[in-house]
């Protein structure tokens, strides 16, 4: 049987993941904060869970830990996909905000992936779920962009290296998605604004088809293409 690990596990795109690749025969490792919500996710069928919060020092050890504990030899897919914003000006965030958003992130992703090699073999997938933000400002969220920016080309580089060991990359750049993501900083969903569904089935789809990038929705693409990326601006509208 193949095993999957998902961070975010309990968030709206991680939560119908966990749901996707067990209906598809994986074992899936849930990563979350809220022990109560990954119980809940039992019931779904073959799934465990580690209780982690990715901005704490040595986290990635943590899980490598626990899944040696459940006897894990190797994973097929990890997907790094917890993330959250802090909806402030760079200003007003303290040191500790602005610290822990980039471990979360930027810099928790790419440590859980290197301390995960040896479970990584030739074949597996590494699968990083970024942000459209990436390629754009956006000022209500400036740190968000930032750190989502920096992720961005890590994994670009991840990725050369990667494939020296046989293991595939996939980046995932969705828009803005109806979650949790804006109700915690008291936004409104902006105007078309994508269902979580949306996102889950283009990474499903990806995974399939090998895919080394994937936009949600795929003409979120052309914004790569725009004459003065990466300093062009957005403001959500409401």
């Amino acid at each position: 049987m193949k095993t999957a690990l998902v961070t975010g596990a309990t968030g709206g795109i991680g939560r119908l993941l966990v749901r996707a690749l067990i209906e598809k025969g994986f074992h899936v490792v849930g990563v979350g904060r809220r022990k109560e919500r990954l119980e809940e996710l039992k019931s779904l069928g073959n799934f465990s869970y580690i209780v982690a919060d990715l901005s704490e020092p040595n986290v990635a050890r943590k899980i490598a830990d626990s899944l040696g504990e459940f006897g894990v030899k190797r994973l097929d897919v990890l997907v790094n996909n917890a993330g959250y914003a802090i909806r402030k000006p760079l200003l007003d965030h303290t040191d500790e905000e602005l610290e822990n958003l980039f471990k979360v992130n930027a810099l928790a992703p790419v440590e859980l992936t290197r301390k995960l090699l040896p479970l990584l073999g030739e074949g597996s997938t590494v699968v990083f779920v970024i942000s459209g933000v990436a390629f754009v400002n956006v000022p209500e969220l400036p740190s968000y962009c930032a750190a989502k920016g920096a992720l961005h080309y890590l994994t670009v580089n991840l990725e050369r290296e990667l494939k020296d060991r046989g293991i595939q990359v996939m980046r995932v750049y969705p828009k803005q998605v109806k979650t949790e993501f804006f109700t915690r900083n008291n936004m409104p969903y902006p105007k078309g604004s994508i269902e979580p569904e949306d996102v889950v089935e283009a990474i499903m789809r990806g995974l399939e088809k090998g895919k080394r990038e994937v936009f949600v929705p795929g003409y979120l693409k052309l914004i790569k293409y725009l004459p003065n990326w990466p300093v062009f601006t957005y403001r959500f509208r409401y």
